[in-house]
């Protein structure tokens, strides 16, 4: 290496590895994709005015120290502090990453919003691929660690793969026996996900669900109206509940068309071995039990003692 060169890197170096208060208030986040070359990346990171000019980013890239190394693709706030070395630092060490929970019974849209908020994958990325691929009801409500900008594919992998790791052992054979498709109990399980989250009551609100199917009743179940309005409702209105949409059950009958949320694994399981009962009918009480009928007088002499 010439004496010029190597006096010139010095300088760089006391420049750019020089101790700074780091400042993140105003931090903007720079997105690097697969495939993109060092080039790439100083261009844009020019073009965006986080780095004045490209040889700035570009001179720490052909380091010989820097050469094992590879720039991970990915989402990294860059704030107006950072030089082209400290950001070059940043895309070896690799995106930061999101500990993220979704509870049971959230539906896509609301996982969609937090992987959004953390930097994960845009929303409507998201969506758009749980919709082509009918992916609701299939997204695992578990703890994930996501990298900030992370890879479409990855992110339903891992979720994709949560849920087949957590269905009942006899889930195929159950499907058979309950005379249901992979879907359909599925999508079953959504509503006892958004039925009750008393475990105990799960089996016994699924047995009323199937005794309403085989006898050709319509399931009435609110939270299918309000993943038809889009909106989940506390009380819903007599206006709600004339809804059009296939998955309004107080007007469509069988089950809706897909599952209305992710549920747990409690939900699967109730919904593969649900309860033998004949019951036909439930009725909130206020503290998240239900109470529980055969016939539909029964049923109506609970509701007005519920009043």
């Amino acid at each position: 290496m010439r004496p010029r060169t190597v006096a010139f890197i010095a300088v760089l170096l006391i420049s750019g590895c020089s101790a700074k208060p780091v400042d993140t208030s105003d931090a903007r986040l720079f997105r690097v994709t697969h495939g993109e070359s060092a080039r790439d990346i100083a261009r844009a990171l020019t073009d965006q005015g986080f780095i004045r000019r490209p040889w700035s980013f570009l001179i720490w890239v052909k380091l010989p120290f820097h050469h094992r190394h590879s720039i991970r693709p990915g989402a990294y706030p860059i704030s107006p502090s950072d030089t082209g070395y400290s950001i070059l630092q940043l895309m070896l060490k690799g995106p930061p990453s999101a500990r993220l929970t979704f509870p049971e019974g959230w539906n896509a849209k609301q996982i969609a919003t937090l992987l959004e908020l953390h930097n994960v994958i845009p929303a409507a990325t998201f969506l758009q691929k749980v919709d082509k691929e009918k992916l609701e009801g299939y997204l695992f409500p578990d703890t994930y660690v996501f990298e900030q900008g992370s890879d479409l594919d990855t992110v339903m992998h891992a979720m994709r793969r949560r849920f087949n790791q957590m269905l009942p052992p006899d889930w195929a054979e159950r499907q058979k026996a309950l005379h249901l498709s992979d879907r359909q109990l599925v999508t079953l399980a959504s509503i006892v996900e958004r039925e009750t989250r008393v475990p105990e009551e799960r089996p016994l609100i699924a047995g009323v669900f199937l005794n309403r199917l085989h006898k050709h009743m319509r399931l009435e179940t609110d939270p299918t109206v309000q993943f038809a309005l889009g909106v989940w409702k506390p009380h819903l209105t007599y206006h709600d509940l004339e809804v059009e949409s296939p998955y309004n059950t107080y007007r469509h009958a069988g089950l809706p068309p897909g599952p209305i949320c992710n549920p747990g694994a409690a939900a699967l399981d109730a919904a593969a071995h649900p309860a033998q009962t004949d019951m036909l009918f439930f009725v909130a009480t206020g503290d998240g039990t239900h109470r529980f009928s055969q016939n539909y007088q029964q049923h109506l002499k609970v509701q007005r003692e519920q009043r």
